[in-house]
């Protein structure tokens, strides 16, 4: 069996975002059936339905686990518990990691993570919490091209070196070593195969060969178009400088990928700037025509 299950499809700050007053956001706020509201992004995976693990950890992760019962505690297993079995992380992106101090009541945790994203976390004190008592905190190493088992879910799971580099908190860690600060995940059992890719700088032709081997892709929809954030709010960046294709366009991500011929296509990681969001929207409707779906909060993988 493999389940996988999107417990949060927005980009950082959520659908409505906590500051923004920009269309989209007041009609999430104000007529959410066109404009659902979405937490941050989050994703979970398992091999039988039991032991779960994470896919990086968002600022939402406490709300999220007590929105699905099955991340939550039994106590069929006494006090002390969790079906959480392991956090794989794909970058050193705050909204990917601070989740993780969201988990830090004494549980014994498993981190996987590249060395640099663990240096650069073991390098914030915050992440001390972590380490409080012997064993609360066990890292496994991921090496960017190199296939590792998830635990004994029986899921293989194989590091997608990306381009990209640390967060600006951690610009003066960053090694330049291609695939270390970013990466997405190519996921594989009993025969399904999903490629995890909710940031991409750039969509290669050696990532377009990953996603036609699989049944199912999820990839980065943050942005429609390049200009979107700086219309939405003035003086911010560009899509691509910030490390995202955008949707939209000759050299956009539906474009670059209209070769993808299989029904498993899903956008996730949506900005409350894109105008995808609204199920009214000639955008919404021109992802739908493209074979294309808009993940929302609670999407899972068809058995």
């Amino acid at each position: 069996m493999f389940f996988f299950k999107m417990l949060g499809t927005a980009a950082g700050g959520g659908v409505p975002q906590w500051n923004c007053a920009c269309t989209l956001c007041v009609l999430s706020r104000t007529r959410p059936l066109s404009v659902a509201p979405r937490l941050q992004l989050q994703a979970i995976v398992s091999g039988d339905g039991k032991g779960w693990f994470l896919l990086n950890a968002s600022p939402d992760l406490r709300f999220q686990i007590e929105a699905n019962p099955e991340l939550q505690p039994s106590p069929e297993f006494g006090r002390r518990n969790t079906p959480i079995k392991g956090i794989v992380l794909t970058s050193a992106d705050l909204d990917q990691v601070l989740g993780v101090l969201l988990l830090r009541e004494f549980q014994p945790l498993t981190i996987y993570a590249t060395s640099l994203v663990r240096r650069t976390l073991e390098a914030n004190s915050f992440f001390r919490m972590l380490q409080r008592i012997p064993g609360q905190l066990t890292w496994a190493e991921i090496v960017p091209g190199q296939s590792f088992l998830l635990g004994d879910s029986g899921i293989l799971c194989t590091p997608i070196p990306l381009e990209g580099s640390l967060p600006f908190y951690a610009k003066e860690l960053d090694t330049g070593e291609p695939g270390q600060a970013s990466l997405g995940l190519l996921l594989e059992k009993d025969g399904r195969k999903i490629a995890y890719t909710p940031a991409l700088p750039e969509i290669t032709e050696e990532l377009r060969a990953i996603y036609r081997t699989c049944d199912t892709v999820l990839v980065d929809g943050t942005f429609w178009s390049d200009a979107e954030l700086n219309r939405t709010h003035a003086g911010t960046p560009l899509a691509r400088s910030i490390g995202h294709v955008p949707l939209s366009g000759d050299d956009g991500t539906i474009a670059l990928l209209a070769d993808l011929d299989f029904p498993g296509r899903i956008f996730v990681h949506i900005n409350n700037t894109n105008p995808i969001l609204d199920s009214n929207s000639v955008e919404h409707r021109a992802v739908l025509d493209a074979g294309w779906q808009v993940a929302h909060d609670g999407w899972q993988l068809d058995q």
